[in-house]
């Protein structure tokens, strides 16, 4: 009763082996609506989506950084994609913001919220609708 291998676990959950430059070691992805994207691309979309939130909030950097305890360069190699933010300060950038998580990581991982674009579009307007009910 050992379970399934390996390869049954990559079969089942629809995942594709890539070769991640910035990884030492194979790792397994599923594809977003047909595009493998590598992690330094991942990266640069959510430093894109960061600076796209706060340009909504119309927030000049230099204001939000002192929000969130940072001087206005180290957040600005967050949106830069020179370093990456934890979860946490993820979710501190999130509060202050007023914004949802989805409202980052949705721009990077669509193929999250549903199988085909439209599903994700679909499920990410209803989300954007719950939040503003409740926000």
């Amino acid at each position: 009763m050992a379970g399934p291998s390996f390869e049954e676990w990559i079969s089942h959950l629809g995942l594709q082996q890539i070769d991640d430059p910035q990884i030492d070691k194979p790792v397994y992805r599923k594809t977003s609506f047909d595009v493998l994207e590598l992690s330094a691309e991942i990266e640069k979309k959510i430093s894109t989506s960061l600076r796209n939130a706060r340009d909504r909030r119309k927030i000049p950097r230099s204001k939000l950084a002192p929000m969130l305890g940072l001087s206005d360069q180290v957040y600005n190699r967050y949106e830069n994609a020179v370093s990456r933010p934890t979860v946490g300060r993820l979710l501190h950038i999130c509060e202050v913001l007023n914004i949802s998580p989805a409202e980052i990581v949705y721009p990077v991982a669509p193929h999250l919220w549903g199988e085909e674009l439209a599903e994700a579009e679909a499920r990410k307007s209803i989300t954007r609708e719950i939040c503003y009910i409740n926000g």
